[in-house]
């Protein structure tokens, strides 16, 4: 959630930034708008309060007409305050919904954009493979290796459900424990937190609203499968005041991660690239503001780090405005090349969040001064099942097998998956 202070102090600066989200400058000038009738409001509620007060205090004192024109004041004082109550309560709960809406501010650095058509590649690395064959996509190397089944999810679970068998179950068991591992030696810390959440903390990150994808409910009660370790582990100090000698705060969290994938009709249907249930490692920190980009960029270096181990070739993606969602103000997205589709498809992502969650979620920080201020937020993805998808289409043979990226051949126990 943004700062209506900061708003308030300069509106024109977050018309201008709002404007690269796609928000109207109008949605600014109504909520100040809301904002300047609650706090007229506010102050005119204390002023009937203090009146009330004051004439308590000289009732008992009275006697006759006297009292009785000072109790007929305080019925209209009384009447009065509640009508201005009722004022002040529509404008803040208009004041909040506006204010709640409103997406996290762009970095001055995300490039200026409306999809995702208009990201901006900063890096490449890693060769292509260079195939005396047509190569195959990672469905149907799974199909013909009996690794993976598709048929069989749809007809248990359901569209974009799926079995992982025999080799390539172990395969996605050994990424994930060695990204685990990986990260957890770099200092952070490792855990693995509830797979469902009250509905609290998905507000907190700011998916509950414009993003049904990250929004599971199994049930009638107040939980919900989470689409991402974020959720949680962001609300894990929520309503704590930190100390400042203690950030950042890094955490490497596993869990399964459950999507709706709403409209997302027609789009990679096959495989599993876009799929209602995947497994994750996530990092998720929190900092100061002069930590932001320094972090942000090691976040970027250790996906980076455990693509180049894995050996498969990327690029690096600058996020523009408008494809960087609610919650971040900067974001890359590190896209594996996939030989069968003859294209880059997103592997991971990692984002700056500044303040927008840790108000919502009240997580503050005390400076050495004393001062409080909210505590920054930067979440980024280790890895995912995706990469599965990329060691299968960059490491196939022409015989059909698979060779296994030599970092993961000591956890996987075999080096290669044939037929």
């Amino acid at each position: 959630m943004l700062d209506i202070k900061a708003i308030r102090e300069n509106p024109e600066d977050f018309k201008r930034r709002l404007a690269r989200k796609g928000i109207e400058g109008s949605m600014i000038d109504e909520l100040l708008g809301l904002d300047e009738k609650l706090r007229e409001t506010i102050a005119a509620s204390e002023k009937l309060k203090a009146e009330q007060n004051e004439a308590s205090k000289k009732i008992p004192q009275l006697e006759g007409e006297e009292k009785a024109q000072l109790l007929a004041q305080m019925k209209e004082i009384s009447e009065r305050k509640k009508i201005v109550e009722t004022e002040r309560d529509e404008a803040e709960k208009n004041c909040q919904d506006i204010l709640q809406s409103l997406p996290n501010t762009p970095h001055d650095e995300a490039p200026n954009g409306k999809d995702d058509t208009e990201n901006k590649v900063i890096k490449t690395w890693g060769e292509k493979p260079n195939f005396s064959f047509p190569p195959k996509e990672h469905w149907e190397l799974g199909e013909l290796l009996g690794i993976l089944d598709l048929e069989r999810g749809a007809k248990v679970s359901g569209a974009r459900f799926y079995y992982l068998r025999n080799q390539l179950a172990i395969l996605q068991q050994a990424l994930i424990f060695w990204a685990f591992t990986e990260v957890a030696k770099k200092g952070y810390s490792a855990t693995i937190p509830p797979f469902m959440t009250r509905s609290e903390a998905i507000y907190g990150t700011g998916y509950l609203e414009r993003n049904e994808n990250y929004i599971v409910n199994p049930g009638e009660d107040d939980l919900y499968l989470i689409g991402t370790s974020e959720v949680p582990m962001m609300s894990y100090h929520a309503g704590d005041i930190l100390e400042e000698k203690d950030l950042p705060l890094k955490f490497v969290a596993y869990s399964p991660c459950f999507r709706r994938e709403a409209g997302s009709y027609g789009k990679d249907t096959k495989g599993i690239l876009r799929v209602h249930q995947f497994e994750k490692v996530e990092m998720v920190m929190l900092a100061l503001p002069e930590m932001n980009e320094a972090l942000h960029e090691e976040i970027r270096g250790i996906e980076e780090e455990l693509l180049q181990k894995l050996e498969i070739p990327y690029q690096v993606v600058d996020v523009c405005c408008g494809d960087l969602g609610n919650s971040a103000s900067k974001k890359y997205d590190l896209e594996a090349w996939l030989p069968g589709q003859d294209q880059y498809r997103e592997m991971t992502s990692t984002s700056i969040c500044n303040d927008w969650q840790t108000r919502r979620l009240n997580i503050r920080v005390r400076r050495e001064n004393g001062e409080l201020v909210y505590a920054q937020a930067l979440n980024g993805t280790a890895v995912s099942s995706r990469p599965l998808i990329a060691i299968l289409e960059n490491f196939q043979q022409e015989d059909g097998s698979v060779l296994i990226p030599e970092i993961l051949r000591p956890f996987c126990g075999f080096d290669k998956i044939a037929v």
